[in-house]
């Protein structure tokens, strides 16, 4: 079966499950942040597959679960960090590095889980870390971006930073790769922006349209087991992909902004919204609230 025909029964199939298994889970979302308050946005999720752990990150703090998200555990962090978390990422691999950019500061560093961190911007030049991608499958690369200057890159695990491409011409939100093939490179890099999403080859060979919803995003993240599967989370819905970009499937829940997303290898995905982590067992297709 050619990878068109394979693209288009996966499309089927996405848009058949939207119809049989139906989108409920969530349709009192904005609802529940009304009567419960607002709460401070999560920023960025990450799934580290090799300790089964889920992270997340706001402005303010970071923290992680053991069990599936039912319970967080804070991660105490230097001064330089509180307050001003744009991103954070977790590296491919078991030896894990785990990255996280401050307004500020810069990127910082910690190879011990959370316990101690350094900062990591040789090669950065000042300004604002806005977005942070670990590679998917070399667990010592990792890509930044720096607001009005561009996409930087690191093949050492943080230790320097080399420039390699301006981005998208679109203001760029988040990052997110995946070894989905490539002509040239050893995968694609995808971008949340305020026009639409954007894909390019990672070896930066062209920026483009990944299809044509031209709303504006929040988040973008790729399925850890299905390379081509696509994620994104806008103020207008959220999005599902089948293939790598090309075509985009509307979903009818969650019905709130998604402003993080994190699958799994087990084909979990997470999302966040008003503040509250929420999980999908089937890929995107049906959610529901993680109770705490």
């Amino acid at each position: 079966m050619g990878l068109m025909e394979q693209c288009t029964r996966r499309g089927r199939l996405l848009r058949a499950g939207i119809f049989l298994i139906g989108l409920a889970a969530l349709p009192d979302a904005a609802e529940s942040a009304r009567s419960n308050g607002a709460e401070t946005p999560v920023v960025s999720l990450a799934f580290d597959d090799a300790g089964g752990v889920l992270w997340k990150a706001t402005s303010r703090s970071i923290a992680q679960s053991i069990n599936d998200g039912r319970t967080w555990r804070p991660v105490r962090l230097p001064a330089s960090m509180q307050g001003n978390i744009t991103s954070l990422t977790i590296s491919s691999g078991t030896a894990k590095s785990i990255y996280v950019a401050t307004r500020g500061s810069g990127v910082s560093r910690s190879l011990n889980g959370g316990r101690t961190w350094v900062a990591s911007n040789q090669g950065l030049p000042a300004g604002e870390v806005i977005a942070l991608a670990a590679h998917s499958t070399r667990p010592r690369t990792v890509y930044a971006y720096v607001a009005g200057i561009g996409i930087f890159r690191s093949t050492n695990a943080g230790a320097t930073w080399q420039f390699f491409n301006r981005g998208p011409d679109a203001h760029l939100v988040q990052l997110a790769h995946s070894n989905m093939s490539s002509e040239v490179g050893r995968g694609w890099l995808f971008a949340a922006t305020r026009r639409g999403v954007r894909r390019a080859m990672d070896c930066f060979c062209k920026w483009q349209n990944a299809g044509r919803v031209s709303v504006g995003f929040i988040t973008v993240a790729t399925d850890s087991a299905w390379p081509d599967r696509i994620y994104a989370g806008a103020r207008d819905g959220f999005f599902i992909s089948p293939d790598g970009g090309a075509h985009w499937v509307r979903m009818r829940s969650p019905v709130a902004p998604v402003t993080a997303l994190a699958s799994t290898l087990s084909g979990k995905l997470y999302g966040a919204i008003n503040g509250k982590v929420i999980r999908s067992a089937n890929r995107g297709v049906t959610w529901e609230y993680i109770a705490e």
